[in-house]
């Protein structure tokens, strides 16, 4: 198990110059990795000489080499692996974001906040979401987050603030002065 060729033995089908070509054109660092350790093995390095110039486990080595002995120059790449599936269907998502379009139903302002999208998802579809995911949800079907804003409390009321506005109107009207001073 533990014995792997070295040298010309190791990949035997693929040269030294192919992996150091594969290497200068790789972008991804973990097959740069990996196309190192295939480069100095076929260079007749051990293994435990490999997990020290690598910084690997000497597991993780064997591993890639053996990786390369399987697949050849494509044990580069890792090979892709299917999450969960989403809890929430694209019909059911699509319901989603009709009934979110029509508004909170018991909010005038016509903004959803997290905690009422979350409870429409569980009411409508069963499916119980956290708060952060609901909103990482609605970002990916292109809503952002909307704020009222803030508003001073010891501020005049509207009334004040426009009559104030058209006094100091006629004030620079009558003095010609842009400012107060």
């Amino acid at each position: 198990m533990w014995n792997l060729t070295r040298g010309e033995g190791f990949l035997p089908t693929v040269s030294l110059r192919q992996l150091r070509n594969a290497y200068d054109t790789e972008e991804n660092a973990k097959a740069k990795i990996r196309l190192l350790c295939a480069i100095h093995r076929k260079q007749g390095e051990s293994t435990d000489s490999i997990m020290k110039i690598t910084k690997l486990s000497k597991s993780t080595v064997h591993d890639v080499l053996h990786r390369f002995v399987e697949r050849g120059l494509d044990g580069k790449d890792a090979i892709k692996q299917d999450g969960r599936p989403p809890k929430l269907t694209v019909k059911q998502r699509r319901k989603i974001l009709e009934l979110l379009d029509q508004g909170p139903p018991y909010n005038p302002s016509g903004l959803w906040t997290t905690k009422e999208v979350r409870e429409l998802i569980r009411k409508e579809f069963g499916v119980e979401y956290t708060t952060v995911h609901v909103w990482e949800l609605l970002q990916a079907a292109g809503f952002s987050i909307q704020k009222p804003r803030p508003r001073n409390y010891k501020a005049p009321s509207k009334w004040k603030q426009t009559h104030f506005k058209k006094r100091l109107q006629c004030w620079r009207d009558i003095t010609g002065k842009k400012d107060l001073s």
